[in-house]
């Protein structure tokens, strides 16, 4: 028993090291879609194609608010959302050893 507590410690350990390692997150949906720019001169006011443009969604106070990502940082945000996501698992991951570390206890 105090083999497989010592192997679920070492794997916690792990798992948070692993955790400590990942760059920024940010928590939210990325969302990927197209708007007029608002210049009068562009076609996008014309009816021609709309420019692409990404946001970033999540629930605040149970409302879903949208952030505008300016396209310089399109790649480094969906870098960050990605980092978040593993984030979560990692937490889930270490929350499922600390359970199992409490249950060879009550052993």
């Amino acid at each position: 028993m105090s083999a497989q507590r010592d192997q679920l410690q070492a794997q916690r350990r792990a798992l948070i090291r692993q955790l400590s390692q990942l760059g920024p997150w940010i928590e939210g949906t990325l969302v990927s879609t197209a708007r007029t720019c608002g210049k009068k001169r562009c076609v996008c006011m014309n009816k021609g194609p709309k420019h692409p443009v990404m946001y970033i969604t999540n629930k605040e106070q149970g409302k879903t608010v949208s952030l505008y990502i300016p396209r310089k940082l399109e790649a480094e945000v969906s870098t960050w959302v990605k980092n978040y996501r593993k984030a979560k698992e990692l937490i889930r991951e270490i929350s499922n050893v600390q359970k199992e570390i409490i249950r060879l206890r009550e052993e």
